[in-house]
């Protein structure tokens, strides 16, 4: 099997989880020594037992025995088995906070990785998310953050202690019986050889199949749960059931088998076992022992067995989990790699939370600006001139595909633009400053993002319960002529929208989007296509809101529909990716 990065695999973890894993070490190997002391208490036990005269190959313990006053062989029958039997209790107390420590640290691990993943993919452009499927994101942050902990991380534990464990085994019986051991080892280090070399390559690809599966899982459902209500009317319910099907059938088979597959070491490992013992006895029988050393090495052999058989079967089924989990494991080390590399180039441009590093007081000028996608080898804006004066309300009008919206995500500082400047007050948009100008606009897009929670919360859209003021929400729906929601429902700003506002009309919907746009009190107010979904009474009731905002804030709106337009005091017409005035 080739040997993993495992610098590369560990780097996902964060320093604290580095730190807890090597205090986690300490922990593994005293509980080696007690399995190591508990199995190599069984020879003494049944000397004791079976010998009367067994310590007297034992001189220095003479002194001992005097010094608990010679007792008879039924009192030191008592106290081997008695140390035998406390022996294994203490070992089994001490596993029992081994396993626990190891859970803390493996499930902590896994809490703190999909939180770090899902900062990065926040931190991400826009353009990230517009290029990236969602639902290869939802995978990486559930199926695969938590695969990587129970297909690598705990295997990966499991392996070093069970590995260390089988050692100390063998170095116990080796003291006693080295030439049988000699045989012994290489026999085990064969036969794990053989069998990871038969089921490297189908492991792996069984992984790799089920990383596709579960993107494809999620991609389908998503798509038919977003879409219910066409699905619902088309009838096209079967379309959607099978596209799940496949991968959905494809997941389900490689898990399978990697199941089944688990339960070949043990009953491979059983069978070997007893064959071992049998030749272990015939080998000894051969070097002419005497029956009472068979039987205390038979003894020892037996018990280290049975501790030592589901430790090897756990060998290979942690190796066979290791390489089914790999793909995932890459796929996780990849997305940090990736997206820790923009993010570390955001830390290093120094940000303000300050107002005072931006100040907009005159006027938005748009200088030369061309934007051209990735990739793409044609602009989408060319050679973009024009000027908004503080406190206009201007129009923004165009065909779809003229470029309103890149514009709009240029404007909004979502994107930058390949050429020329965006301007406030003379001051340069970028990177150093984005975040000073994001908080002077409130945006109401044609979609209105509502969370399943009260309208309180969606209108303090991302604010702690503690920080949000009510007298503010209540005057931002009295701005957005919200008050009749309220006076029809008794639960007040308790009231639960539903999923995605279900229990709300679409002008109620964008009535909240306008308050939550209001919330804050921004300088400049984004209209994008805010009122192309309703009809026109429920528009022109909308667009009446912004009235009192007239040289008070500056409004920019984006529509195809004239009566959206009607009262800005200049239109601008994207054609083409230029821009115009009417």
């Amino acid at each position: 099997m080739k040997v993993p990065n495992f610098y590369g695999t560990f780097s996902v973890l964060s320093s604290k989880a580095k730190k807890r894993m090597f205090f986690l070490f300490p922990v593994i190997l005293v509980g080696i020594v007690l399995e190591t002391i508990s199995i190599g208490m069984v020879v003494p036990a049944l000397g004791i037992l079976m010998s009367e005269s067994y310590f007297e190959d034992f001189p220095f313990l003479h002194d001992c025995l005097g010094f608990l006053g010679n007792p008879s062989h039924e009192v030191l029958i008592f106290i081997g088995l008695s140390g035998l039997a406390g022996a294994f209790l203490l070992k089994n107390i001490f596993l029992f906070f081994q396993f626990q420590c190891q859970g803390t640290f493996v499930f902590s691990a896994q809490r703190e990785i999909a939180l770090n993943l899902f900062n990065l993919y926040l931190r991400r452009d826009y353009l990230f998310h517009l290029r990236t499927n969602s639902s290869e994101l939802l995978r990486n942050l559930t199926t695969e953050v938590s695969l990587y902990c129970s297909y690598f991380l705990m295997p990966l534990l499991n392996l070093l202690t069970e590995s260390l464990v089988i050692l100390a085994i063998l170095s116990l019986i080796f003291f006693v019986e080295p030439k049988g051991t000699v045989f012994l080892v290489i026999f085990l280090v064969t036969l794990v050889f053989l069998f990871v070399k038969a089921t490297n390559r189908v492991v792996g690809s069984w992984g790799q199949k089920r990383l596709v599966a579960e993107e494809g899982k999620l991609k389908h459902l998503s798509q038919g749960l977003g879409g219910i209500k066409e699905i619902l009317l088309s009838g096209k319910l079967e379309f959607f059931l099978r596209r799940f099907h496949k991968p959905n059938k494809v997941a389900g088979l490689m898990h399978k088998r990697e199941y089944i597959f688990q339960y070949v070491p043990k009953l491979g490992v059983e069978v070997i076992a007893i064959f071992g013992l049998v030749f272990m006895c015939s080998y000894l029988i051969l070097q002419n022992k005497s029956s009472q050393e068979v039987t205390h090495m038979l003894g020892l052999i037996a018990t280290a067995g049975f501790r030592m058989i589901p430790s090897f079967s756990r060998i290979l089924n942690n190796l066979q989990s290791i390489r089914y989990g790999k793909p995932g494991v890459d796929t996780l080390v990849e997305e940090f790699k990736k997206h820790s590399t923009p993010l570390e180039q955001e830390r290093n441009n120094p940000q303000s939370d300050s107002q005072d590093r931006l100040i907009f007081t005159r006027d938005i000028q748009f200088k030369n600006i061309s934007f051209s996608y990735a990739g793409g080898e044609d602009e989408v804006l060319k050679d973009i001139n024009f000027k908004i004066s503080h406190g206009e309300i201007i129009g923004l009008a165009g065909e779809s595909g003229s470029g309103k919206s890149t514009l709009v995500n240029l404007f909004l500082g979502l994107i930058q633009p390949s050429m020329g400047r965006l301007l406030v007050d003379d001051i340069k948009l970028d990177c150093t400053n984005f975040s000073c100008w994001q908080k002077m606009i409130g945006y109401v897009p044609q979609e209105i993002y509502l969370l399943d929670d009260s309208l309180r919360r969606n209108i303090a859209f991302g604010l702690d319960d503690d920080a949000i003021n009510d007298e503010r929400v209540l005057e931002v729906i009295r701005l957005s002529q919200l008050e009749n929601l309220l006076k029809n429902d008794t639960e007040g700003l308790d009231l639960v929208l539903g999923e995605r506002g279900v229990r709300l009309s679409g002008g109620q919907r964008q009535r909240i989007g306008i308050a939550r746009a209001l919330y804050h009190d921004p300088q400049i107010l984004v209209l994008d296509e805010a009122t192309s979904a309703l009809d026109l009474k429920t528009e022109q009731e909308i667009l009446n809101t912004f009235t009192p905002f007239r040289g008070k804030k500056t409004v920019l709106v984006i529509a195809h529909r004239e009566t959206s337009l009607e009262m800005c005091s200049r239109i601008f017409e994207m054609r083409n990716g230029k821009i115009e005035l009417r």
